[in-house]
């Protein structure tokens, strides 16, 4: 093997791991509009901005957001991951939960709010992997 073909070789690799992380959080995003779909078709509105990144497993994650009465949410949270266990809730300011239901799946869950009256509310969230040291996520939402 000369060397010049090792180099494009490793470059192409390179490239090709580079472009695989990058992934991750696009299909982390993926998912997460997987776990929308049912939802639209029940006329959820998805709003485009998100958040998403990567977290150590088992660390736990806080998002503050303001609902509104009169509306219903649904938050998706999707993982590219395998083999992790998802957990979900969101809580009023007084700390007591306000989530109608919950659902998970292999890469992604959802949890459904009717929040009680307009404030700001949390939602926690843990991505745990027996596999991984760390996980990519994003967490979107939607409202009707």
């Amino acid at each position: 093997m000369n060397s010049s073909f090792a180099k494009t070789a490793f470059a192409v690799l390179a490239l090709a791991l580079a472009t695989l992380v990058h992934a991750t959080v696009d299909e982390s995003h993926d998912f997460a509009m997987e776990a929308a779909m049912p939802f639209v078709e029940q006329g959820f509105i998805v709003r485009e901005d998100y958040w998403n990144g990567e977290v150590k497993s088992g660390q736990k994650l806080m998002i503050t957001h303001q609902l509104f009465k009169g509306n219903e949410y649904a938050f998706w949270l999707g993982t590219a991951n395998e083999g992790v266990a998802l957990d979900m809730k969101v809580f009023d300011e007084k700390g007591q939960p306000v989530q109608i239901n919950a659902k998970a799946d292999k890469f992604f869950m959802s949890v459904r709010v009717n929040p009680p009256k307009t404030g700001t509310y949390r939602i926690v969230f843990e991505l745990k992997s027996k596999k991984e040291p760390s996980v990519m996520w994003a967490l979107a939402y939607g409202y009707r």
